[in-house]
């Protein structure tokens, strides 16, 4: 039937509306019911709840086209459990006139979301529900509404309290890359963060850390996910960093869980076009450096950038297949063209066992970075109680890369991954049973135009023989290379629901287990040869000899490793107190050993209202095997060299005498990585906002690094280098949040509010920025110890390096002005000064009583701040087709990043200045 009605200060509208059930009276609203509904369509969930209540309903189904219902287990009354799987729908639940009736809470061209509010009471498996941990929680929704940048997950943590970015990820000289920054959650490494996709880990645990050198010939340039993932193609993401559920594991850090899209019974179509470029961004430099292209060498190819072209296009489509089923499909790709420039000029190759000269021009060259997404699930609602979904998920990263000053020095890097996933859910009478399978194929390959490198040493003469000085003149690149990590995955969830036992507890236990098999295989397809020769050049004609060669030689080498893991923990609930007992149990035969951790939290209902929480919690945290543990000797090993200081080296391998070169030599009863953890925080609802106050504290142990073998000064052992668990650090973080639980209104339209301010601080004894192959060649050096500042100090005590600031101010705030279609988003950030311990050009320290030390430097960099906004329009008359404009750092502040050391000179690098993105898209 079609009816008009008004509601709030919505004008009149026209609607299809449904009525569910017969009417009954107030007293059946108001009477407890048992529920037990797994995740599934809000419809469905809607409907089934209407029924079992026995409720009437007034409610627009179109209204719900696209919406997930969370699973809902317990005793409630059919109002306030509707009011539950609502909660973050952008739906809201009122009683006008005896009716119940289901509203949006916006009729807007962007649905104004609401942060998802916290749910005291029984957790379920959602994270809105969980208070105890208070996960960042962002939906599609409210991603459209986002500046989204890059599209990269880690975009959407910006003003996560307890992330920190990288100094240097992203700023002014490397505006065209579209790699995800790195992140670390509360000190951690961020390599030791979990990264998931619908259950399943995506992590890269091939070193993924940048040690700051760049590319070299035993070492992919690589990133700590493994999959690089369109933020703008998910359903919705959540970030997990204190008092996290015992289900989750393999990280120091914290767990980042992305959910994909799932049919949801209609059909739809969406798409968006976005692109900015480097004329509309204003790129900071240091005075003293300008971003010269040409400085770019072999290691750091891409260090200078001072244009690019940026476009990214995609979108998604579901379609029912039959009544029951329905597919999903996504696509997106982002790309990025990079001028550099070129020095060309005169360089020497291998023709036929003969230096050639060869010539090339100066000018432009592009260098190109490429990333695609494309996705697929098929879902099936078996029954009533069973639901399965099949998906897909290919993403790939492609970029061409090469040194401005060297000839034939191009490659192309890749960065592939393909998972498939199965997801089998029922509902028993005991709770939901979850069963997830997976493999997964991650690969890193690069590509050399040329298949060695050859450098060119000479004297160099007119055609006079009048001296003229040396030159060097090189050709090629690195080597090809190849890295995979292929990964088999079972994990079975059993979420029980409430159950009361005979002293007045409420139980809702957790049980799960899950095994995972890694194989990572490193693979040079062809021995790659660095070649140096020494000698005279006049004019074209050279003459000299083969002084040095250094051999990689080729080979494929493996390593695996199976890691099982079970875990329970039980929701208890007594009066006003909820307690979370936990345990988790990992072992891999790796590193053999059984790691328990022990888990709790806990909240206490202060005064019975469900108004003023107190949480606390004592966990601990398990982190991960990596690959490169077991695969670094092989990469290193190959290596030979041949000397030609009496008699020249030749070109024929099997004429030289070859030196191994090998710099490792294994494992020291290696341990897993961990991370102790403490939390307080008290919660506050006051009138329509959610306040919450938060201490957490970290004690990381284990840590994994490199260090000297032998204290030797033999070359054949002082650079030998093994891993150990020396590493050490400890953090803290105190937080004070809010966010509004309804919005407010004002000036004719509705505000969604989020803020935090943030202190933290991190000590470690190695620098987080470098990985666990951070290596110090000094043979003599006194790890414990550094010298910082002006003294001696406990290296466990010295400052980060990196994600390093102690002070931040984030606030966030959505308006929507549904009269004119239009939605204001806002972020403003300010971060506090800060202290870093840098270190130019590895500086030594030598004190008498602890012998030679690491010398750090105490560099002060000052506040800063910064404006983003994004502007959307999505008018009626324009059929579907809307409009935004993004603008990050509105006010160009001229904000330091870092600092660096290039050419012998301390340069500063900057955040980028005013940058536009502009955005057309589709909805049909």
């Amino acid at each position: 039937m079609a009816i008009q009605f008004t509601l709030g200060r919505f004008k009149p509208i026209a609607l299809s509306l449904a009525v569910t059930s017969a009417l009954v009276s107030q007293s059946a609203i108001a009477q407890e019911i048992t529920f037990s509904l797994p995740e599934q369509g809000l419809a469905s969930a809607i409907d089934q709840i209407s029924r079992q209540g026995q409720v009437s309903l007034l409610y627009d189904k179109s209204q719900l086209n696209g919406l997930r219902a969370p699973a809902l287990s317990g005793s409630y009354t059919p109002q306030t459990a509707l009011q539950k799987i609502l909660i973050g729908s952008g739906l809201e639940l009122v009683n006008e006139n005896g009716m119940l009736v289901i509203r949006p809470q916006n009729l807007n061209q962007g649905t104004l979301v609401l942060p998802e509010t916290q749910v005291s009471g029984v957790v379920q498996n959602h994270p809105a529900m969980d208070v105890m941990s208070a996960p960042q929680y962002v939906t599609s929704e409210e991603i459209s509404q986002k500046n989204t940048g890059d599209g990269n997950i880690t975009d959407l943590m910006k003003t996560n309290p307890a992330v920190q970015f990288a100094n240097n990820d992203s700023n002014s000289m490397n505006q065209g890359e579209i790699k995800p920054s790195r992140i670390s959650i509360h000190g951690s490494s961020s390599y030791q963060n979990a990264y998931r996709l619908d259950g399943v880990s995506f992590n890269n645990d091939f070193d993924p850390a940048d040690s700051g050198l760049g590319e070299t010939a035993t070492r992919l340039s690589s990133s700590d996910q493994g999959i690089y993932i369109d933020s703008r193609l998910i359903d919705s993401m959540a970030v997990y960093d204190n008092n996290i559920p015992v289900e989750f594991g393999g990280f120091t850090g914290g767990t980042v869980e992305v959910n994909s899209r799932r049919w949801q019974g209609e059909n739809s179509a969406h798409a968006y076009y976005r692109l900015t470029r480097s004329g509309w961004n204003n790129l900071f430099h240091d005075s003293t450096q300008s971003i010269d292209t040409t400085k770019n060498d072999t290691a750091n190819p891409a260090r200078f950038q001072n244009r690019y072209d940026k476009n990214d296009f995609g979108g998604w489509f579901e379609l029912g297949v039959t009544e029951n089923s329905g597919v999903v499909f996504s696509a997106s790709r982002r790309s990025s063209t990079i001028p550099m420039t070129v020095t060309g000029g005169e360089a020497f190759v291998l023709e036929n066992n003969t230096i050639k000269p060869i010539y090339s021009d100066s000018g432009k060259k592009n260098q190109r970075r490429t990333s695609d997404n494309y996705f697929l699930k098929y879902s099936m609602n078996l029954s009533e109680k069973s639901s399965l979904d099949l998906s897909a998920n290919y993403a790939s990263y492609d970029s061409r890369l090469f040194s401005s000053s060297i000839s034939n020095s191009g490659y192309d890097s890749t960065h592939d991954g393909l998972g498939l996933t199965a997801v089998f859910k029922h509902q028993f009478d005991l709770g939901q049973f979850e069963a997830t399978a997976n493999t997964q194929s991650l690969k890193d390959d690069r590509k050399n135009d040329q298949k060695y490198s050859l450098m060119v040493r000479a004297i160099e003469f007119d055609d006079d023989y009048n001296y003229l000085g040396t030159t060097e003149r090189n050709s090629g690149g690195l080597g090809d290379l190849e890295s995979k990590q292929n990964t088999h995955s079972l994990k079975t969830v059993m979420r029980f629901n409430p159950q009361e036992d005979s002293l007045g507890l409420t139980h809702q236990p957790t049980a799960g287990a899950e095994v995972n098999y890694t194989k990572g295989t490193y693979v040079r397809d062809h021995d790659y040869f660095q070649y140096t020769y020494s000698g005279n050049l006049m004019g074209d004609d050279y003459s000299g000899t083969l002084t040095n060669i250094s051999r990689f030689k080729k080979g494929s080498y493996s390593a695996d490793y199976t890691n099982y893991a079970i875990f329970l923990d039980d929701n208890i609930q007594y009066g006003k107190l909820t307690l979370r007992p936990g345990v988790r149990l990992d072992r891999d035969d790796f590193v053999n050993r059984t790691n328990v951790a022990p888990r709790i939290s806990g909240t206490y209902d202060l005064f019975g209202d469900k108004k003023t929480l107190l949480i606390a919690g004592a966990n601990r945290y398990y982190g991960r095997s990596m690959l490169t543990y077991a695969l670094y000797g092989a990469q290193n090993g190959g290596m030979q060299t041949c000397a030609g200081y009496f008699e020249p080296c030749s070109l024929i391998p099997e004429n030289n005498e070859w030196d191994n070169k090998k710099d490792y030599e294994g494992i020291d009863s290696l341990k897993t990585p961990y991370n102790d953890e403490l939390t307080l925080a008290l919660q506050q609802e006051i009138l329509s906002t959610t306040w919450r106050l938060q201490y957490v504290h970290r004690e990381g142990y284990d840590e994994v690094r490199t260090r000297t073998k032998y204290d030797s000064r033999d070359a054949n052992k002082r650079s030998i280098r093994m891993y150990d668990n020396g590493g050490r650090s400890s953090h803290d973080t105190v937080t004070l949040s809010v966010n509004n639980s309804q919005p407010w209104e004002w000036a004719e339209a509705s505000h969604v509010m989020t803020a935090s301010f943030t202190w933290q601080q991190s000590e470690s004894n190695t620098p987080k920025d470098s990985g666990y192959n951070s290596f110090d060649p000094g043979n003599k050096v006194n790890l414990n110890k550094v010298w910082y500042d002006g003294k001696v100090i406990d290296s466990s005590k010295l400052p980060s390096t990196s994600f390093n600031s102690p002070i931040k101010l984030n606030l966030e705030m959505t308006s929507v002005w549904d009269e004119y279609d239009v939605t204001w988003y806002n972020r403003l950030q300010w971060w506090g000064s800060r202290d870093q311990a840098v270190r130019y050009d590895n500086a030594y320290y030598t004190d008498p009583e602890y012998g030679q030390l690491r010398k750090y430097t105490k560099q002060n960099f000052a506040s800063k701040y910064t404006w983003d906004t994004r502007l959307g329009w999505k008018p009626d008359f324009a059929y579907g087709f809307g409009f935004s404009v993004e603008v990050n750092n509105v006010l160009n502040n001229k904000n330091i990043a870092d600092r660096f050391m290039f050419d012998d000179r301390t340069i500063k690098s900057y955040d980028p200045g005013r940058q536009f993105w502009l955005q057309v898209n589709y909805d049909l």
